[in-house]
């Protein structure tokens, strides 16, 4: 896959969109099939099972391969294999208080 540029919305909407493709086409593909084929072969009912189980197993992997696709494609990391690191500072947050605070009387 080529970069796409990151500024560019509908580039980014095109390739992120495919995940809905990328979904549907084989439970779609596997559960049709999969029934077509038990009832021309006079196969039993639990094959369709079988078939479901498939195309689920096929949809998350599918899944699971594009999207580390995608973070590769848009990591901006120096190394391209992205952080599992988060690097904040804990004074950032609007929560967090160390400071011992005492009621005026």
């Amino acid at each position: 896959m080529s970069k796409p540029k990151k500024d560019n919305p509908i580039a980014v909407y095109a390739v992120v969109s495919q995940i809905g493709f990328i979904v549907i086409t084989p439970l779609l593909v596997f559960v049709i099939g999969g029934t077509a084929l038990v009832e021309w072969l006079s196969l039993p009912d639990w094959v369709n099972v079988l078939f479901v189980a498939m195309g689920i197993f096929t949809m998350l992997a599918g899944s699971f391969r594009y999207l580390n696709q995608l973070i590769k494609m848009f990591d901006s990391s120096e190394s391209g294999v992205g952080t599992s690191e988060v690097r904040h500072d804990r004074r950032d947050h609007d929560y967090y208080d160390d400071t011992i605070k005492k009621k005026r009387l």
